[in-house]
């Protein structure tokens, strides 16, 4: 069985939920009480959905309104950020290597406008002699010390440049 805090948690969920899928203003307020206003809300719900009008929730209802807020959330949330350079401590050296490289790679590519002065990276997934001049090319035009060397500043600062400025609309083929 649940205790009185999981039970206002679960109640929460729903009245969130319930505001996802009727909007904020017409749906109940997060109160974590199963109130006069939530049942309202979960009775509409079962009514636009040929579902029993009880206003409770059954598991039938329960599992619907978790399936139909996510589903909107999935449409009309910011796609989610990735966390792609390994740690802030972490300082990448010549002959290092991993997946994160290809991706830095293909970003520097993608900002070579912003950098005529450097020539296309190949995609190695190792940091190699040519991304390591592409690192202290952007360190230089980030007013960071030119050392080549890719720790978490130099990633936050071309992280920075390429969501700003790196991509556009017209990169995308049917725009």
């Amino acid at each position: 069985m649940y205790t009185d805090e999981q039970r206002r948690q679960h109640i929460c969920g729903l009245q969130q939920d319930l505001r996802v899928i009727q909007g904020s203003a017409t749906g109940p307020k997060i109160s974590g009480t199963y109130d006069a206003p939530t049942t309202e809300a979960v009775k509409h719900f079962q009514q636009q959905n040929n579902l029993p009008v009880t206003g409770q929730t059954d598991i039938g209802t329960w599992d619907m309104i978790v399936q139909q807020a996510n589903a909107i959330r999935s449409r009309t949330a910011q796609p989610l950020a990735v966390r792609i350079f390994p740690n802030a401590a972490q300082v990448v050296l010549p002959g290092d290597h991993g997946r994160f490289l290809y991706i830095l790679q293909g970003m520097f590519n993608g900002l070579l406008a912003q950098f005529p002065a450097c020539l296309p990276l190949v995609y190695t997934g190792i940091y190699d002699a040519a991304t390591e001049n592409a690192v202290a090319a952007l360190q230089r035009s980030a007013g960071l010390p030119a050392n080549g060397r890719l720790d978490a500043s130099t990633w936050n600062a071309f992280a920075h440049l390429y969501s700003n400025d790196g991509l556009q609309t017209d990169d995308f083929v049917g725009q």
